[in-house]
């Protein structure tokens, strides 16, 4: 077995050398041969540390970096450490302090480049926003009606507010198409003088079931309304008149695809009316004739 001591003074004569040898080509390589690469380490295996100063299993002295950061290279300098990659990019090693803390804890990068404990909120339901361009905890999440808090739905999945604010838009009719998508405003306003086409968003796609869109004719033309891609007849929406749709089927774009309701969006002024100004009857229309 090979001896894994160092020679001893007066004690080895004769074999001190191959002592020696044994010893340092442990951990160090060795070709037998004249090589720049004789000597480095082939392979460190650190001795635990123990409670005495000084003798910590690997203790790095703060000095200054390479001017040009070298692949491979661990350096240490006012209390950080540095790695440098094979591009090579010299980075910085991201080390928290964990003398003091708690479970759920954050951490994040301050201006300096350290990593800043963030304690975790202390109340429950609080949620992370940014103050002045930093990570902070906000006011909890509330049913309460305030400006600060998120709306939180019940334990049966319902929610509280005062009024809900449906997104909005209106169209001039041209005699033209009006093509609505999965994101097209929940209210369709129409205006005008003559007719328009309304293709309803494609179901098959993004549309969820449920989904509704309320059409409101404000022209003096009416308006058809078709499924996406066909031209078939869902309802012909007279002046005056509204109709809400609710998606109710995303396997095709079919007419049974879609429930209507239709009611009267505006007063409308009963008259001498020729019905064949009106638009296209529809099942559901109601015609006073006061003549």
């Amino acid at each position: 077995m090979a001896e894994q001591r160092l020679p001893i003074v007066d004690g080895d004569d004769g074999s001190w050398g191959e002592i020696l040898n044994q010893y340092i080509e442990k951990e160090h390589y060795n070709t037998g041969t004249n090589d720049a690469a004789n000597g480095g380490h082939k392979n460190i295996t650190l001795r635990a540390g123990t409670v005495t100063a000084g003798t910590a299993p690997l203790k790095f002295t703060s000095g200054s970096l390479l001017t040009a950061a070298e692949a491979g290279a661990v350096e240490y300098l006012s209390g950080k450490y540095y790695f440098t990659d094979s591009t090579p990019i010299r980075k910085t090693a991201a080390i928290y302090d964990d003398s003091s803390g708690a479970t759920g804890d954050i951490y994040y990068r301050d201006s300096g480049g350290n990593f800043v404990r963030l304690a975790v909120g202390g109340t429950s339901g609080s949620v992370l926003y940014v103050n002045s361009g930093l990570p902070a905890w906000g006011p909890a999440v509330a049913t309460a009606a305030t400006g600060s808090t998120i709306a939180q739905r019940d334990s049966n999945g319902n929610l509280t507010v005062n009024n809900m604010v449906d997104g909005y838009a209106t169209t001039a009719t041209s005699a033209g198409t009006t093509n609505l998508s999965s994101n097209s405003a929940y209210q369709q306003y129409f205006t005008g003088s003559t007719t328009q086409t309304v293709k309803m968003p494609d179901v098959t796609s993004s549309v969820v079931t449920g989904q509704q869109w309320q059409i409101v004719n404000n022209s003096t033309g009416a308006l058809t309304i078709n499924p996406y891609g066909t031209s078939d007849l869902i309802v012909a929406l007279s002046p005056g008149l509204r109709a809400r749709l609710t998606c109710i089927s995303t396997s095709s774009n079919a007419v049974g695809s879609w429930s209507l309701i239709v009611d009267v969006s505006r007063l409308v002024t009963v008259g001498t009316i020729d019905p064949s100004t009106m638009g296209t009857p529809a099942v559901g229309d109601i015609w006073i004739d006061t003549n």
